[in-house]
């Protein structure tokens, strides 16, 4: 059978176009075949960019969002779901003189403890830990306040201030004292293991009354270096409670916190001050 050329060259037509469509739909499947190969994790948990596939027949839209889900008609496998931790951050003012935020505050947040646990901790004289450091600074606070303290109180104290020696105040600075600003002809005294007598000009003395001003000086100087020891107690509880906090703050806010601390515990940190007799205003005459 003879075919006509103008067969021929419908035929041959055909064919080129056949071919072209062939090498068009190769060119664009293989790429997509590959892309949706790898289509469960171009991103595997870190981006959005796990490509796309255009052909939605074999493993479809792959995902790369945390968990891959493939969506097309292979098997679907589902990932566990990732959590993000978002940590709260409070804003402090931390103005110097303002209460204390309770994030400032840390493990100090006990200051309101029930006063029966910080008298248990007194009366057992156990000053460890939050309780015990709290219970000392109030222990501390009052004694070197002057306040009365009871026997439970006082046995701790004691307990914390230790074994000392009473203060010795020699012979020879009694007598100085003692015949201090005299004048010829007044009585001199002489001290001897703490006692008084005259040993000039004996006939106006008065041993009685050197001997309590010997006392007295005695006594003033016992009763200073007790509260010298009391005062360090006290520095030592503060400074007990500034190391053992948990959180850094500026010295004006440890400040703060020591007074806050001593408010919550109903004791005072500055030491009563005696009020002196202001000098008499001169008046210049016009």
């Amino acid at each position: 059978m003879t075919r006509s050329p103008h067969m021929l060259m419908k035929a041959a037509c055909f064919a080129v176009a056949s071919l072209g469509a062939v090498a068009f739909v190769t060119s664009v499947a293989m790429p997509d075949a590959a892309y949706a190969k790898n289509g469960n994790g171009g991103g595997n948990g870190g981006g959005k960019g796990g490509g796309k596939s255009a052909d939605k027949g074999g493993n479809g839209k792959g995902y790369g969002k945390g968990g891959n889900v493939n969506k097309g008609g292979g098997k679907r496998t589902t990932a566990a779901k990732s959590t993000k931790v978002i940590k709260k951050t409070t804003t402090v003012s931390a103005v110097p003189g303002e209460p204390l935020h309770p994030s400032e505050l840390g493990k100090w947040n006990a200051k309101n403890a029930n006063q029966a646990a910080l008298d248990a901790h007194i009366r057992n004289q156990n000053f460890n830990g939050t309780i015990g450091a709290l219970s000392q600074y109030q222990l501390a606070a009052k004694a070197a306040a002057g306040e009365e303290l009871t026997e439970d109180e006082q046995a701790a104290l004691d307990s914390l201030l230790g074994e000392r020696e009473p203060v010795e105040v020699s012979d020879q600075e009694l007598e100085d004292l003692l015949n201090a600003d005299t004048v010829e002809g007044d009585p001199q005294y002489s001290v001897q293991d703490g006692v008084v007598s005259c040993s000039a000009n004996c006939d106006a003395a008065d041993e009685a009354a050197a001997q309590d001003i010997v006392d007295a000086a005695v006594d003033s100087a016992q009763d200073e270096a007790d509260q010298a020891a009391l005062d360090d107690l006290l520095s030592d509880s503060e400074a007990r409670i500034v190391d053992e906090s948990n959180k850094e703050l500026s010295p004006e806010r440890t400040e703060d916190l020591l007074d806050e601390l001593a408010s919550a515990l109903g004791v005072t940190r500055a030491l009563p001050v005696e009020d002196e007799e202001a000098p008499a205003e001169e008046t210049v005459a016009e």
